[in-house]
């Protein structure tokens, strides 16, 4: 695809679409500055709030404890989401599903807004947790699937890019309405039904559209309106697609000739498009080594400590720079934008693998000057250590692991691929998150730094012997080369269908090396 392809609708559904990954990020930040406001009814000068008679109190007194529950919520709503997530999306599409989505979200966040007890944010915290995990499951499949494949390296890092954004706008807008900490709940709520009135403008995945019984002229309209160029190039895509999920480079002629007939190229009738179950997808040895990779890279970027450093940066900090904690916070985050755009410029250009394995090479090293630095009070040194830590993650470890659920495993599978990953990495997020003040307590400040140093350092060397390259190439082609990841680990297999008379799907098996 030229240039071209990238045109004004396109952006919009793109923009329309990452609204969901932002929603996620403000979700996840929304509750971290207001929290002494919210839970011990009092700012960091002690200045009490008053309860001046107005129809919701001014805070709802907790403990700790019930607090933190309160957070985790936003997780354990997630799992449930990601777990369904593949379900709805399958049946009912992208887009459609995100709607469900936005109901979630903005229901939660209304919930919330409007609480008059711990209990009610308990509920809306979960509810908005659902629509949270569902997004992070479908919003990276729907923009792989509508955006050309010379650009979905760059429009991939979007997923990552907008839930940062949405945890710094979070933690700029506590800065200044801490006191008044409905609002900032009340902004998720419009964001979610913002994005609910803009997605019937939007067409659903092209991909998914194919996929249907009968949906190629679906698919072929979605496709012209997000490419703005001519029907043949349309077609040729389409043809490129149906290829890459049925063929491997010993065709039969007969089923080459089949492209031509009325059924949608991407039918269920086919072995590779009929939608394989979250149970399907994990326990099916075909899809072993992709369901392998998928949960190696949601736990390369969860076991990385990097939520402990989001979550509880203002208490990190404070041991060392306890006048400008929060101020380093907000900080960390524009880093972490920052560091996401040269992600995004970057990913195209060297690849994904080259940018996840210097990524986590260099968050493991900073991992350890931070562990250091805060041992022996240097206070300059953990600042430093911290960004290049946040610095690091955004290059590769933020995007990557999601950005690459659509490129590892073929298209009927990607949604129950992208639960599997999802819940890994809640799932290791709560145990992270849940466990690091406390062995924080344990074994002191500095030294659970080199516990994430040492974690990464393990799962560097799995993802170098096994992480394959997937730059420029699409799902199919990747599992077809048999995970590649080094020449001198052996040629790719060659690959031809085999009919057989009382199968109803074609059987693909490797017939030779070469």
């Amino acid at each position: 695809m030229s240039r071209s392809s990238i045109t004004i609708y396109l952006l919009f559904v793109v923009f329309v679409i990452a609204l969901s990954p932002f929603q996620y990020g403000y979700l996840t930040g929304e509750l971290n500055t207001p929290q002494d406001v919210i839970s011990k009814c009092r700012l960091k000068n002690d200045w009490i709030v008053q309860d001046d008679g107005a129809f919701l109190p001014p805070c709802l007194p907790m403990s700790d404890a019930q607090y933190s529950l309160i957070v985790a919520m936003l997780l354990a709503g997630g799992l449930i989401g990601a777990l369904s997530a593949s379900h709805y999306s399958d049946k009912y599409g992208r887009r459609q599903t995100l709607v469900y989505t936005t109901l979630f979200i903005g229901t939660g966040s209304l919930i919330m807004t409007f609480a008059w007890s711990p209990w009610m944010l308990f509920v809306g915290r979960f509810i908005a947790g659902i629509g949270s995990g569902m997004v992070t499951v479908v919003t990276p499949v729907y923009l792989a699937e509508c955006v050309p494949k010379s650009s979905r390296g760059f429009f991939g890092t979007l997923t990552q890019l907008a839930i940062v954004i949405g945890i710094m706008v979070s933690q700029i807008l506590g800065m200044f309405l801490v006191t008044m900490w409905r609002w900032i709940l009340f902004v998720g709520a419009v964001v979610a039904f913002a994005q609910l009135f803009l997605l019937p403008f939007c067409v659903d995945s092209p991909k998914y559209l194919a996929s249907r019984q009968g949906g190629t002229h679906q698919a072929k309209q979605a496709l012209l309106r997000l490419r703005g160029s001519s029907l043949e190039d349309v077609e040729e895509e389409i043809e490129e697609w149906r290829r890459d999920s049925l063929v491997g480079p010993a065709t039969t002629p007969d089923l080459m000739s089949s492209s031509n007939s009325s059924s949608s190229p991407l039918a269920p009738s086919s072995a590779s498009s009929s939608n394989v179950t979250l149970m399907q997808f994990i326990t099916t040895k075909r899809y072993r080594h992709g369901f392998f990779l998928v949960v190696l890279l949601q736990l390369s970027q969860q076991l990385s400590g990097i939520n402990a450093v989001i979550f509880y940066s203002t208490s990190i900090m404070s041991s060392v720079f306890p006048d400008a904690s929060d101020r380093i916070t907000v900080l960390i985050s524009v880093i972490n934008l920052l560091m996401t755009l040269v992600s995004a410029y970057l990913m195209d250009r060297s690849g994904r693998r080259s940018l996840f394995l210097t990524s986590a090479v260099f968050m493991a090293s900073s991992s350890i000057l931070l562990g250091w630095s805060i041992e022996n009070g240097q206070d300059r040194t953990s600042a430093f250590g911290i960004v290049a830590f946040v610095a690091a993650f955004a290059i590769g470890l933020g995007p990557i692991p999601f950005l690459m659920i659509p490129e590892l495993v073929e298209t009927h599978a990607v949604a129950s691929a992208g639960s599997v990953g999802l819940a890994t990495n809640m799932i290791s997020n709560f145990m992270v998150s849940a466990g690091f003040m406390k062995l924080r307590d344990i074994i002191g400040n500095g030294q659970v730094f080199y516990v994430f140093a040492i974690s990464l350092s393990l799962l560097l060397v799995l993802a170098f012997f096994y992480l394959p390259e997937t730059k420029n190439k699409s799902a199919d082609e990747v599992v077809r080369s048999g995970y590649a990841v080094h020449r001198w680990r052996g040629p790719a297999p060659n690959y031809q269908l085999l009919p057989a008379a009382d199968v109803q799907q074609p059987v693909v098996l490797p017939t030779s090396y070469q």
